[in-house]
């Protein structure tokens, strides 16, 4: 489920801290003599020199406007977001109650990245582009963690890094946050070179990217009135990745460099929790209800439901506590809309799979008051330990506790197919 808005993210590589996009060559960008790009070569080196990352090529750069970003922007989703895949990131947004009923996915990453964007290393063309904006930040420190994405890039190649993700919407937020977590832990141990300490960063200092993504808000009036899933998938993966790599060069020194991007974490879970990683702890892919309806209809969307996704869904309803508490439980999970009913309405079926009993039968309780926060009507028929349904604003509603598995199939149409599965 990471990907209803990682998924747009990923199709630009566009993220916020320090304005990372993927562009095409139609940019139209400008190099004019610029003493930031002159200190380019002494920066890469002492990148290299912390990394072992040695420069294969220079980096061509340049400056843009950001009226030129909002055009690219608008320009460059209309070619990679096909009409069918927005609307189905979108209501899939909508029908988790993630975003509000009138939010507009376009229009949204249009305006975000506009306001966000610094930076960005192209990596289709190979260029790092600074925007000609009054820079939040020292504008060499900006540099340095584009020009980390660059070196990674001439040994990695990023964009099959990003792209080679298959149909795991939660990988896809996880290979995010092991980009941006290895360039701004590096941008900072730059940072550090450049003051004359020749040391890993510190927790305290590692801690500062966490504090610049809490206050972004005040500082960006678009971003401070998003949805709290829109906010939290932006800065994940600069403030969790960051940790996240953290973790690995504690663990195996410079080899970090290579080893998150050649053996990478398959989940959000494995970047919250690195013991996971390197313990090899894979997601589960639990099975969806058995649905059966009188009037079926075709799959509109589909993917994973990972640990960062549970956290927003428990944090916006119980709070950002009880989220952390819970939400390290889940195992795995699964969803798919699909068009149901006489009316062709969207319905949702969703499973998660926890660690105990205890953990699902927790869920179970949280996911009821979930329910009843995300619909402006609620009408439980029938509550039990292990099943709560009912009819809401949306249609018919049956969650279902069983082992260490909750499920719940939302928008039926059909009474008789609600009376079919609401049994015990």
């Amino acid at each position: 489920m990471a990907s209803f808005y990682a998924s747009t993210i990923f199709r630009i590589s566009t993220f916020i801290l320090f304005a990372f996009l993927y562009v095409e060559s139609a940019l139209g960008f400008h190099a004019p003599p610029d003493p930031l790009f002159g200190q380019i070569d002494d920066i890469v080196k002492t990148l290299s020199l912390i990394s072992g990352l040695n420069e294969e090529h220079p980096v061509p750069f340049g400056r843009i406007s950001q009226t030129q970003l909002r055009k690219f922007l608008s320009h460059r989703l209309k070619r990679t977001l096909k009409a069918k895949e927005a609307y189905a990131d979108e209501l899939s947004l909508k029908m988790f109650g993630l975003v509000p009923a009138n939010f507009d996915l376009r229009k949204s990453t249009v305006d975000l990245l506009t306001e966000q964007a610094a930076a960005f290393y192209d990596y289709q063309e190979k260029k790092l582009i600074m925007l000609d904006i009054t820079p939040s930040s020292p504008e060499e420190l900006t540099l340095s963690h584009e020009l980390a994405h660059a070196l990674a890039d001439q040994h990695f190649n990023l964009f099959k890094f990003v792209e080679d993700t298959n149909e795991n919407d939660d990988e896809n937020l996880a290979r995010s946050a092991v980009v941006e977590g290895q360039a701004s832990w590096l941008m900072l141990a730059y940072q550090l070179r450049k003051q004359g300490i020749d040391s890993p960063p510190s927790q305290q200092v590692l801690s500062g990217i966490e504090n610049s993504a809490d206050t972004s808000g005040s500082t960006f009036p678009v971003f401070q009135n998003a949805p709290l899933y829109i906010q939290q998938s932006l800065l994940f993966p600069y403030s969790a990745g960051v940790g996240f790599f953290d973790a690995v060069f504690k663990a195996k020194g410079k080899e970090a460099f290579s080893r998150v991007f050649t053996d990478p974490p398959k989940n959000t879970s494995q970047i919250l929790h690195p013991d996971r990683y390197f313990d090899h702890q894979e997601p589960t892919t639990p099975e969806l209800p058995n649905l059966q309806m009188t009037k079926p209809g075709k799959q509109i969307g589909a993917g994973s439901v990972g640990e960062f996704d549970h956290q927003i869904l428990l944090w916006q309803s119980l709070g950002k506590k009880a989220a952390l508490e819970l939400a390290p439980h889940v195992r795995g999970g699964t969803f798919r809309i699909l068009e149901a009913g006489r009316q062709r309405a969207p319905l949702l079926e969703y499973v998660s799979e926890w660690d105990s009993e205890d953990h699902a039968a927790t869920y179970f309780s949280a996911y009821q008051t979930m329910l009843r926060k995300k619909w402006t009507v609620c009408d439980p028929l029938k509550a039990t330990e292990t099943m709560f349904a009912g009819k809401s604003d949306s249609g018919y509603f049956v969650a279902k506790l069983h082992g260490r598995m909750v499920s719940s199939i939302e928008g039926l149409r059909e009474f008789e197919d609600w009376k079919a599965i609401a049994v015990d």
